[in-house]
């Protein structure tokens, strides 16, 4: 992706990433402490992840779990299927299960397609299982769990987690929210909260590195403090709704960014600087090719994070599980090199200290993993499985309690069954049912951070996973 001057203005606040909603009232927004920032790491499975595969298996060395029974009338409409699955590391793990695919980390019991890498953080995470997500549609169940309100039509109705995250304490960042290859929105918070577009870690070299032939030095002096001074009548009067500042102020950050050193820090070019050499190491990066997938996106985040560029940063690591035909043949790899991926950085944000100082980067960082709705129980057709509403997805973070299982789908169809906050257990008769919303604000909450923006969705803080309810 080339970025043209006019997007160069956008990434500088003027417009700022993929979409930004603005509105002149902001809301209220909390103050996350200098000594102790608040970092989110939101992880997209694009495409409707089988959660089977992953956070919501079943046991399929079971009778009622297999052809033809799960077919048959009155049968459970549930079927694993792992055996038909070519990837290799599935393969092993159903020859370790007795065919079961099922890989228990204490409470939490995981899909064939989930890596060692990733299960290795088993105590830090809670699965979330049985979310509504209300749509069988990509766009709208992505932005759906994108912004935590259900779209108009097919367009966003609300801001971002990462927008959310990045207005409370992101204003004097380099770049406080970054999507790379995913989708941002800001509706309603401030614009330098608003999220910048990459796809990969050229673009983000471009970002903070100088465009063009560089001014004399004393002509750019003169220019910025021309920039700096310059107050007249006209632009107070122009400056009624802000535009005139919030131009003002996005030349500065525009300054800010190409004036820093920032852009050595993604500099992945092979063979990498030696301080590279760890980074690399920990997430499986041996050459060039591997910047095109979930490792190079993943490396991109590490970055971002540790060395305090980034508030926020959403990714997409896995794009192509759309899989209405043959399931088995690349749908649980895609699940799992994304995995894989999540696991290596998650290993590196808990090994490098943030910004150099004295606490590790996962101390302070939360995460969300998600996709845009699941995949059907059965397989149809085609050896293939189409869209399904109930889905699933993983938490942590130092406000997070881990090590547990949320919700729950039933062994009928895979269907939603309510849940009771409180204990995370299924309540079919007096529970809730769990939304993207309720997610939203109880990752905020756990943060210290508002969630008034979703207040017209009333969302239902999940007690059961906070350590502070």
């Amino acid at each position: 992706m080339s970025l043209s001057r006019r997007r160069f203005l956008e990434i500088a606040g003027l417009a700022g990433g993929a979409v930004a909603l603005r509105s002149i009232v902001s809301p209220r927004l909390a103050q996350a402490s200098p000594d102790n920032p608040q970092l989110l790491l939101a992880c997209y499975l694009g495409g409707g992840a089988d959660q089977m595969l992953s956070f919501d298996p079943r046991d399929a060395s079971l009778a009622k779990f297999q052809a033809p029974a799960a077919y048959a009338a009155g049968g459970t409409g549930i079927h694993p299927a792992y055996d038909l699955v070519v990837d290799a590391r599935v393969k092993a793990v159903l020859a370790a299960t007795g065919g079961s695919g099922l890989q228990k980390k204490g409470p939490i019991t995981f899909g064939p397609a989930t890596p060692a890498s990733f299960m290795s953080h088993s105590t830090d995470l809670a699965v979330l299982r049985g979310v509504y997500m209300g749509t069988l549609t990509h766009e709208v169940g992505r932005r759906y769990f994108t912004t935590g309100k259900f779209p108009r039509g097919l367009s966003a109705a609300g801001s971002s987690l990462g927008t959310a995250v990045a207005a409370a304490d992101g204003k004097d960042t380099l770049i406080p929210n970054l999507a790379i290859s995913a989708e941002t929105y800001n509706e309603t918070f401030p614009t330098y909260a608003s999220g910048i577009g990459v796809n990969s870690f050229d673009d983000v070299l471009s970002l903070l590195k100088p465009l063009g032939t560089a001014l004399p030095t004393g002509s750019d002096k003169a220019l910025s403090a021309y920039e700096a001074d310059s107050d007249d009548c006209t632009e107070r009067e122009l400056d009624g709704a802000g535009l005139v500042d919030t131009f003002k102020q996005s030349r500065i950050k525009a300054r800010t960014m190409v004036s820093a050193s920032a852009s050595t820090l993604f500099n992945f070019k092979v063979p990498a600087p030696p301080a590279l050499d760890d980074l690399f190491t920990t997430l499986g990066i041996a050459k060039s090719a591997d910047f095109a997938g979930p490792k190079g996106n993943a490396a991109i985040a590490a970055q971002a994070l540790t060395q305090g560029i980034s508030e926020a940063v959403s990714l997409q690591l896995a794009g192509d599980l759309d899989d209405h035909n043959d399931w088995g043949d690349t749908h649980a790899t895609g699940i799992a090199d994304a995995l894989d991926a999540i696991g290596n950085l998650i290993t590196f944000l808990k090994k490098t200290p943030y910004k150099g100082g004295a606490t590790m980067t996962w101390e302070h960082t939360t995460l969300i993993i998600f996709s845009e709705f699941a995949r059907t129980p059965l397989l149809n057709g085609r050896a293939g499985r189409d869209h399904h509403l109930a889905s699933s997805c993983v938490v942590a973070g130092p406000g997070i309690k881990g090590n547990q299982v949320f919700g729950a789908t039933s062994d009928t169809a895979l269907a939603v069954r309510n849940v009771d906050p409180a204990t995370g257990k299924p309540d079919d008769a007096a529970g809730i049912q769990l939304r993207p919303a309720d997610i939203h604000a109880t990752l905020l909450h756990s943060m210290g951070l508002s969630y008034d923006h979703l207040s017209n969705q009333s969302p239902q803080l999940l007690s059961a996973i906070l350590v502070k309810p």
